[in-house]
Protein backbone atom coordinates (compact mmCIF):
# COMPACT_ATOMS: atom_id res chain seq x y z
CA UNK A 1 0.00 0.00 0.00
CA UNK A 2 3.07 2.39 -1.08
CA UNK A 3 0.64 5.64 -1.66
CA UNK A 4 -0.78 4.89 2.08
CA UNK A 5 2.55 5.20 3.56
CA UNK A 6 2.74 6.82 6.72
CA UNK A 7 -1.01 7.98 6.66
CA UNK A 8 -3.30 7.75 9.22
CA UNK A 9 -7.20 7.46 9.01
CA UNK A 10 -9.03 10.88 9.97
CA UNK A 11 -11.37 8.97 12.11
CA UNK A 12 -9.42 6.22 14.26
CA UNK A 13 -6.22 8.10 13.64
CA UNK A 14 -4.26 4.78 12.94
CA UNK A 15 -2.25 4.67 10.12
CA UNK A 16 -2.89 1.95 7.40
CA UNK A 17 -1.20 -0.82 7.03
CA UNK A 18 -1.54 -3.83 3.87
CA UNK A 19 -4.69 -5.57 3.73
CA UNK A 20 -6.60 -2.87 5.43
CA UNK A 21 -10.51 -2.13 3.91
CA UNK A 22 -9.70 1.14 2.30
CA UNK A 23 -12.28 2.91 0.71
CA UNK A 24 -11.61 7.09 -0.70
CA UNK A 25 -13.95 9.87 -0.93
CA UNK A 26 -14.88 10.24 -4.88
CA UNK A 27 -14.86 13.73 -3.89
CA UNK A 28 -11.59 14.51 -2.51
CA UNK A 29 -9.93 11.52 -2.00
CA UNK A 30 -9.37 11.07 1.59
CA UNK A 31 -8.71 8.00 2.65
CA UNK A 32 -10.76 5.92 5.35
CA UNK A 33 -11.18 2.65 6.68
CA UNK A 34 -14.89 1.37 5.69
CA UNK A 35 -15.79 0.50 9.22
CA UNK A 36 -14.58 4.18 10.31
CA UNK A 37 -16.59 5.92 6.75
CA UNK A 38 -19.44 4.19 7.86
CA UNK A 39 -19.44 5.54 11.41
CA UNK A 40 -18.73 8.41 10.27
CA UNK A 41 -21.38 8.61 7.72
CA UNK A 42 -19.50 10.34 5.30
CA UNK A 43 -16.32 12.40 4.60
CA UNK A 44 -14.43 13.77 7.68
CA UNK A 45 -12.98 16.67 5.05
CA UNK A 46 -16.56 17.41 3.74
CA UNK A 47 -16.67 21.12 4.97
CA UNK A 48 -13.69 21.12 2.72
CA UNK A 49 -15.41 20.37 -0.73
CA UNK A 50 -16.84 23.72 -1.37
CA UNK A 51 -12.51 25.19 -1.62
CA UNK A 52 -11.78 22.47 -3.78
CA UNK A 53 -9.56 20.50 -1.16
CA UNK A 54 -7.80 17.92 -2.73
CA UNK A 55 -6.21 15.25 -0.11
CA UNK A 56 -3.55 14.40 -2.18
CA UNK A 57 -2.45 17.84 -3.58
CA UNK A 58 -2.47 18.90 0.01
CA UNK A 59 0.31 15.98 1.44
CA UNK A 60 2.13 16.97 -2.05
CA UNK A 61 2.67 20.52 -0.77
CA UNK A 62 3.36 19.50 2.77
CA UNK A 63 6.14 16.73 1.63
CA UNK A 64 7.77 19.21 -0.90
CA UNK A 65 8.36 21.45 2.05
CA UNK A 66 9.56 19.16 4.27
CA UNK A 67 12.05 17.76 1.74
CA UNK A 68 12.81 21.40 1.50
CA UNK A 69 13.59 22.15 4.71
CA UNK A 70 15.39 18.45 5.10
CA UNK A 71 18.07 20.03 2.86
CA UNK A 72 18.31 23.04 4.56
CA UNK A 73 21.36 22.84 6.31
CA UNK A 74 21.81 22.92 10.24
CA UNK A 75 22.12 26.63 11.64
CA UNK A 76 24.05 27.16 14.67
CA UNK A 77 24.20 30.51 17.18
CA UNK A 78 27.32 32.35 17.85
CA UNK A 79 27.99 30.87 20.77
CA UNK A 80 27.95 27.30 18.87
CA UNK A 81 24.14 25.89 20.26
CA UNK A 82 22.40 24.08 17.78
CA UNK A 83 19.00 25.76 16.27
CA UNK A 84 16.68 22.52 14.96
CA UNK A 85 15.48 23.12 11.66
CA UNK A 86 11.60 23.68 11.08
CA UNK A 87 10.31 19.93 11.18
CA UNK A 88 11.77 19.55 14.66
CA UNK A 89 9.26 22.00 16.10
CA UNK A 90 6.16 20.38 17.85
CA UNK A 91 3.15 21.11 16.53
CA UNK A 92 -0.51 20.06 17.61
CA UNK A 93 -0.52 18.30 13.98
CA UNK A 94 -3.99 17.04 13.27
CA UNK A 95 -6.67 17.08 16.18
CA UNK A 96 -9.45 14.95 16.42
CA UNK A 97 -12.44 15.70 18.38
CA UNK A 98 -13.48 13.24 21.18
CA UNK A 99 -17.16 12.47 20.60
CA UNK A 100 -18.26 14.18 23.76
CA UNK A 101 -16.82 18.08 22.43
CA UNK A 102 -19.46 20.57 23.20
CA UNK A 103 -21.74 21.52 20.60
CA UNK A 104 -20.74 24.92 18.61
CA UNK A 105 -20.59 27.89 20.60
CA UNK A 106 -22.53 30.63 18.84
CA UNK A 107 -22.74 33.03 20.76
CA UNK A 108 -19.38 34.03 19.64
CA UNK A 109 -20.84 35.74 16.77
CA UNK A 110 -21.40 38.47 18.96
CA UNK A 111 -17.89 39.84 18.87
CA UNK A 112 -17.05 39.57 15.15
CA UNK A 113 -14.98 42.25 14.54
CA UNK A 114 -13.72 42.78 17.95
CA UNK A 115 -10.38 42.41 19.47
CA UNK A 116 -8.93 41.30 23.17
CA UNK A 117 -5.14 40.97 23.65
CA UNK A 118 -4.52 41.48 19.40
CA UNK A 119 -6.61 38.40 18.72
CA UNK A 120 -9.91 38.17 17.70
CA UNK A 121 -12.80 37.95 20.55
CA UNK A 122 -14.57 35.67 19.09
CA UNK A 123 -11.94 33.21 19.91
CA UNK A 124 -11.90 34.59 23.66
CA UNK A 125 -15.67 33.73 23.79
CA UNK A 126 -15.75 30.33 22.23
CA UNK A 127 -13.40 29.36 25.15
CA UNK A 128 -15.13 30.42 27.60
CA UNK A 129 -18.07 28.99 25.87
CA UNK A 130 -20.59 29.62 29.07
CA UNK A 131 -21.79 32.89 30.89
CA UNK A 132 -19.87 34.91 27.98
CA UNK A 133 -21.93 37.84 29.06
CA UNK A 134 -20.64 38.35 32.18
CA UNK A 135 -17.24 37.40 31.45
CA UNK A 136 -16.61 39.32 28.22
CA UNK A 137 -17.02 43.03 29.66
CA UNK A 138 -15.10 42.02 32.21
CA UNK A 139 -12.07 40.73 29.87
CA UNK A 140 -12.56 43.88 27.75
CA UNK A 141 -12.20 46.12 30.66
CA UNK A 142 -8.99 44.02 31.68
CA UNK A 143 -7.74 44.36 28.77
CA UNK A 144 -8.58 48.07 27.66
CA UNK A 145 -8.41 49.69 31.13
CA UNK A 146 -5.66 47.04 32.67
CA UNK A 147 -7.90 46.13 35.65
CA UNK A 148 -5.91 44.11 37.99
CA UNK A 149 -9.39 42.87 40.04
CA UNK A 150 -13.00 42.38 40.17
CA UNK A 151 -15.44 40.37 42.06
CA UNK A 152 -16.53 36.57 42.09
CA UNK A 153 -18.91 35.09 44.13
CA UNK A 154 -18.70 31.95 42.76
CA UNK A 155 -14.57 31.79 43.68
CA UNK A 156 -15.82 33.15 47.04
CA UNK A 157 -18.55 30.67 47.96
CA UNK A 158 -16.64 27.65 46.42
CA UNK A 159 -13.14 28.69 46.52
CA UNK A 160 -10.67 26.31 44.95
CA UNK A 161 -13.69 24.52 43.43
CA UNK A 162 -14.75 27.07 41.45
CA UNK A 163 -11.50 27.36 40.30
CA UNK A 164 -11.11 23.48 38.98
CA UNK A 165 -14.89 24.03 37.58
CA UNK A 166 -13.81 26.59 35.62
CA UNK A 167 -10.42 24.68 34.78
CA UNK A 168 -7.89 26.65 36.25
CA UNK A 169 -6.35 23.76 37.32
CA UNK A 170 -2.95 24.80 38.87
CA UNK A 171 -4.62 27.79 40.68
CA UNK A 172 -7.48 25.67 41.86
CA UNK A 173 -5.08 22.84 43.15
CA UNK A 174 -2.60 25.32 44.74
CA UNK A 175 -5.75 26.69 46.34
CA UNK A 176 -6.61 23.37 47.81
CA UNK A 177 -3.25 22.39 49.14
CA UNK A 178 -3.68 25.74 50.93
CA UNK A 179 -6.33 25.30 52.29
CA UNK A 180 -5.86 21.57 53.19
CA UNK A 181 -2.51 22.99 54.98
CA UNK A 182 -4.31 25.39 57.02
CA UNK A 183 -6.86 23.12 58.29
CA UNK A 184 -4.09 20.55 59.37
CA UNK A 185 -1.89 23.51 61.16
CA UNK A 186 -5.13 24.26 62.74
CA UNK A 187 -5.88 20.56 64.37
CA UNK A 188 -1.95 20.62 64.98
CA UNK A 189 -1.64 23.92 66.77
CA UNK A 190 -5.23 22.73 69.06
CA UNK A 191 -2.96 19.36 69.85
CA UNK A 192 -0.01 21.71 70.88
CA UNK A 193 -1.54 24.12 72.54
CA UNK A 194 -4.79 23.31 73.66
CA UNK A 195 -4.43 19.56 74.59
CA UNK A 196 -7.27 19.11 77.24
CA UNK A 197 -9.93 20.74 74.72
CA UNK A 198 -8.59 18.15 71.80
CA UNK A 199 -8.96 15.29 74.07
CA UNK A 200 -12.29 16.66 75.27
CA UNK A 201 -13.29 17.08 71.74
CA UNK A 202 -12.21 13.10 70.68
CA UNK A 203 -13.63 11.51 74.14
CA UNK A 204 -17.51 13.36 73.16
CA UNK A 205 -17.05 12.50 69.49
CA UNK A 206 -16.14 8.66 69.82
CA UNK A 207 -19.18 8.27 72.56
CA UNK A 208 -21.53 10.87 71.12
CA UNK A 209 -24.89 8.64 69.62
CA UNK A 210 -25.63 9.61 66.41
CA UNK A 211 -23.03 12.53 66.16
CA UNK A 212 -25.48 15.06 68.33
CA UNK A 213 -23.76 16.58 71.02
CA UNK A 214 -25.83 16.91 74.48
CA UNK A 215 -25.86 20.28 77.34
CA UNK A 216 -23.93 18.55 79.40
CA UNK A 217 -21.13 17.74 76.44
CA UNK A 218 -21.17 21.24 75.90
CA UNK A 219 -20.92 22.39 79.48
CA UNK A 220 -17.55 19.74 79.43
CA UNK A 221 -15.86 21.57 76.71
CA UNK A 222 -16.67 25.06 77.58
CA UNK A 223 -14.98 23.79 81.10
CA UNK A 224 -11.88 22.26 80.07
CA UNK A 225 -8.45 24.10 81.30
CA UNK A 226 -7.44 25.49 77.96
CA UNK A 227 -10.89 26.64 76.14
CA UNK A 228 -10.01 29.97 75.74
CA UNK A 229 -7.02 28.95 73.81
CA UNK A 230 -9.11 26.41 71.83
CA UNK A 231 -11.34 29.35 70.68
CA UNK A 232 -8.45 31.87 69.86
CA UNK A 233 -6.70 29.55 67.57
CA UNK A 234 -10.19 28.23 66.14
CA UNK A 235 -11.07 31.80 65.21
CA UNK A 236 -7.37 33.16 63.56
CA UNK A 237 -7.86 29.83 61.39
CA UNK A 238 -11.34 31.11 60.31
CA UNK A 239 -10.38 34.34 60.10
CA UNK A 240 -6.97 33.39 57.69
CA UNK A 241 -9.72 30.91 55.27
CA UNK A 242 -11.77 33.96 55.10
CA UNK A 243 -9.43 36.37 54.05
CA UNK A 244 -8.26 33.53 51.60
CA UNK A 245 -11.66 33.58 49.79
CA UNK A 246 -11.70 37.12 49.93
CA UNK A 247 -8.47 37.35 48.14
CA UNK A 248 -9.39 34.28 45.49
CA UNK A 249 -12.99 36.46 44.68
CA UNK A 250 -11.21 39.77 43.89
CA UNK A 251 -9.14 38.04 41.74
CA UNK A 252 -10.49 34.63 40.14
CA UNK A 253 -11.86 36.61 36.88
CA UNK A 254 -8.41 38.00 36.19
CA UNK A 255 -6.84 34.49 36.47
CA UNK A 256 -9.52 33.29 34.19
CA UNK A 257 -8.72 36.22 31.74
CA UNK A 258 -5.13 35.20 31.54
CA UNK A 259 -5.91 31.60 31.87
CA UNK A 260 -8.20 31.62 28.47
CA UNK A 261 -6.02 34.41 26.96
CA UNK A 262 -2.69 31.72 27.38
CA UNK A 263 -5.11 28.95 25.74
CA UNK A 264 -6.32 31.46 22.53
CA UNK A 265 -2.68 32.00 22.07
CA UNK A 266 -1.53 28.40 22.43
CA UNK A 267 -4.29 26.97 19.73
CA UNK A 268 -3.28 30.31 17.40
CA UNK A 269 0.28 29.81 17.69
CA UNK A 270 -0.06 26.03 16.80
CA UNK A 271 -2.49 26.68 13.94
CA UNK A 272 -0.13 28.71 12.24
CA UNK A 273 2.44 26.09 12.94
CA UNK A 274 0.21 23.90 10.53
CA UNK A 275 -1.73 22.65 13.27
CA UNK A 276 -5.36 21.06 11.74
CA UNK A 277 -8.55 19.69 12.86
CA UNK A 278 -10.22 16.79 12.16
CA UNK A 279 -13.60 15.67 13.85
CA UNK A 280 -15.75 12.55 14.59
CA UNK A 281 -19.21 14.09 13.83
CA UNK A 282 -21.37 11.26 15.13
CA UNK A 283 -21.92 12.99 18.21
CA UNK A 284 -22.22 16.42 16.84
CA UNK A 285 -24.65 18.88 16.80
CA UNK A 286 -24.14 20.13 13.98
CA UNK A 287 -22.56 18.16 10.87
CA UNK A 288 -19.45 18.00 9.85
CA UNK A 289 -19.95 19.65 6.25
CA UNK A 290 -21.23 23.02 7.89
CA UNK A 291 -18.20 23.32 9.57
CA UNK A 292 -15.09 25.41 8.37
CA UNK A 293 -11.92 26.19 9.74
CA UNK A 294 -12.68 29.16 11.83
CA UNK A 295 -15.94 26.87 13.11
CA UNK A 296 -14.10 23.76 13.77
CA UNK A 297 -11.26 26.09 15.65
CA UNK A 298 -14.42 27.46 17.91
CA UNK A 299 -15.41 23.94 18.88
CA UNK A 300 -11.88 22.98 19.45
CA UNK A 301 -11.36 25.95 21.82
CA UNK A 302 -15.18 25.30 23.34
CA UNK A 303 -13.91 21.47 24.42
CA UNK A 304 -10.48 22.93 26.07
CA UNK A 305 -12.21 25.52 27.66
CA UNK A 306 -15.37 25.64 29.11
CA UNK A 307 -16.73 24.05 32.28
CA UNK A 308 -16.06 20.90 33.87
CA UNK A 309 -17.97 19.40 37.36
CA UNK A 310 -15.06 16.44 37.64
CA UNK A 311 -12.12 18.33 38.40
CA UNK A 312 -14.20 19.97 41.25
CA UNK A 313 -15.57 17.12 42.42
CA UNK A 314 -12.39 14.96 42.09
CA UNK A 315 -10.97 17.74 44.36
CA UNK A 316 -13.64 17.79 46.77
CA UNK A 317 -13.82 13.73 47.19
CA UNK A 318 -9.93 14.10 47.93
CA UNK A 319 -10.15 16.77 50.41
CA UNK A 320 -12.70 14.40 52.44
CA UNK A 321 -10.59 11.27 52.01
CA UNK A 322 -8.02 13.16 53.35
CA UNK A 323 -9.82 14.41 56.44
CA UNK A 324 -11.30 10.95 56.83
CA UNK A 325 -7.24 9.44 57.48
Amino acid sequence: MPLLDGIKCPVCGNEFTDGDDVVYCPDCGTPHHRECYKMAGHCVNAGLHRTGYNFYDENLKKNEVKAKKSEEPNKTTPEGFYIPKQEDAKTEGETPFSPFVPALPNNAKEYEGETLDGTSAKDFAAAVRTNTNRFMPLFKRFDKEGKKSGWNWGALIFGPYYLLFRKMYGQGIGLLCLQTAISYLGSYLMSVKAPKFTETMQNIMSSASGGSVSQLDMEAIQSSADFAVATKISVIMFAVLIVIRIITALFADRIYFNTIKNLVKDVNEKVKDGASFSAVPTMMNAPAQELDSDQMKALYLARRGGTSMMPALIGYLAVSLLQML
